[in-house]
């Protein structure tokens, strides 16, 4: 099968390495890449769905450590959100597990998870400490290119300026030249150069989530390598600080009907008591596309959705497309795409309540006291009111972002649990399931620091 992608940011680059992984030789692949279009490069953040697909194409821990100026990362920890602090931490499951009991005698025993508990030194026997990484972006795509050549994905460049369609879908393509294909993949992003030439709804999330606009701005080294992301509440959104290998990554989300993009620096500026070079402004319309595959087109990452970057959903999003497209490629029919379709409306629904759930709060700006609670996500707190979430309550699938493991963090970390009714469900367990979960006590004596264990890696040959 001859395949053709628009597009060689990360959805690009990272759809060509998984299905060329699945298919091998039977796979003609060719990524046509605009020199036109930039890469912002603040830094990036992953989600544990990085590592699968690191495994799955074969990439090594290390080398992705050295190659994209990578630091770890543990969690977000996220600052003034509400009463107090606290670190939406994936580390904490790894330890923990996922079984609801378990983090309920954690929450009853030990309170929340903070930066204390966090992985500031880095046991110096693990291989691999954590799942979850922060990128250069600019070297993420360098080394993602690499690797697809490596393993005989053609990239050209070419500016996309005509989509001629027939009755199967896309006939071909054309730029400077001419390209015709059985498949065609759009990673374009916002542009949608190819999937937007079909009929197609955008089903919005505005109503729910209010920031549409983010201004971005790196900031140099400061020494300091924390090994989570940080999310500052604003005025009228937030703020992240993304630590990677030699500077950091920035950016201010925010809703534009609140504030303009003057204010928005501005306020950073107070915030962080010193000038900013804003190095782009992003507007956009938080949702998904209805139909992420029209016949022969199929789009990934920004081109079939994007919702804000608060938990580093993107890439994650388009990994789980790619798998799915992998799945479901070969004798394809239309019942076939529309259970695609619809399984990717769920993975954005899910996205989308997660999302709203950190805006719960008592903030007093108006942006936070106007915020809509989706009824679907309401009526999964109403239950949580009684007792902790359990996987049942999230339709899990193998393509689901979000687990009750991520509910269960945010909404301890928010004070949302009835901590009453959570200590009479324990206590309510009988002694031998109480007995079996054992914490698990972690000695730090022979850590080192994080920043010591990155430059370990980086000296490695």
């Amino acid at each position: 099968m001859k395949i053709i992608i628009v597009g060689a940011g990360t959805a690009g680059l990272t759809a060509a390495l998984i299905l060329k992984r699945k298919f091998l030789e039977n796979f003609d692949i060719k990524i046509i890449k605009s020199k036109d279009i930039g890469i912002i490069g603040v830094g990036e953040g992953s989600t544990e769905h990085w590592s699968d697909f690191m495994g799955w194409c074969g990439l090594d821990y290390n080398e992705v450590i050295r190659e994209c100026n990578c630091t770890l990362k543990s969690g977000i920890y996220f600052k003034d959100w509400g009463k107090k602090d606290y670190l939406h931490s994936l580390h904490s499951h790894k330890k923990f597990g996922q079984e609801s009991i378990e983090y309920l005698k954690f929450i009853l025993n030990k309170g929340v998870f903070g930066k204390e508990f966090l992985t500031k030194n880095i046991d110096p026997m693990s291989a691999q400490p954590t799942n979850q990484f922060h990128f250069d972006t600019f070297k993420l795509n360098e080394y993602l290119q690499k690797k697809c050549i490596e393993r005989g994905i053609k990239i050209e460049e070419d500016t996309i300026e005509h989509v001629s369609l027939n009755k199967k879908g896309i006939d071909y393509i054309k730029g400077n030249k001419k390209y015709k294909a059985d498949f065609y993949i759009d990673c374009t992003g916002f542009r949608k150069v190819l999937i937007g030439k079909f009929k197609n709804k955008w089903n919005s999330f505005k109503k729910y989530l209010k920031v549409k606009s983010a201004i971005v701005f790196p900031t140099g080294d400061s020494k300091n390598y924390n090994p989570y992301t940080t999310a500052t509440a604003m005025k009228a959104g937030w703020m992240f600080n993304i630590p990677v290998w030699g500077r950091h990554g920035n950016g201010y989300i925010f809703d534009s009907d609140v504030i303009t993009k003057e204010q928005a620096q501005e306020e950073v500026e107070k915030k962080l008591n010193k000038k900013i070079e804003v190095r782009k402004q992003i507007n956009f319309d938080p949702g998904y596309l209805e139909k992420v595959w029209v016949k022969n087109c199929f789009a990934i990452g920004l081109s079939a959705n994007f919702v804000e970057p608060l938990e580093a959903s993107s890439i994650g999003t388009s990994i789980q497309q790619s798998y799915l497209l992998a799945h479901n490629i070969i004798n394809y029919d239309q019942k076939t795409i529309d259970n695609l379709n619809k399984t990717m409306e769920e993975i954005m629904l899910n996205i989308r309540d997660f999302i709203c759930l950190h805006y719960i709060n008592n903030k007093k700006e108006s942006f936070w006291r106007e915020q809509i609670i989706p009824d679907s996500l309401q009526f999964k707190l109403d239950i949580f009111k009684n007792r902790l979430p359990i996987r049942e309550d999230f339709r899990v699938t193998q393509f689901t972002l979000f687990r009750e493991s991520h509910y269960m963090a945010v909404m301890h970390g928010m004070g949302l649990f009835n901590v009453a009714k959570l200590k009479k469900q324990y206590n309510m367990l009988g002694n031998e399931i109480k007995t079996s979960v054992k914490m698990h006590k972690i000695n730090t004596e022979k850590y080192i620091p994080h920043k010591k264990w990155l430059e370990r890696i980086r000296n490695e040959f």
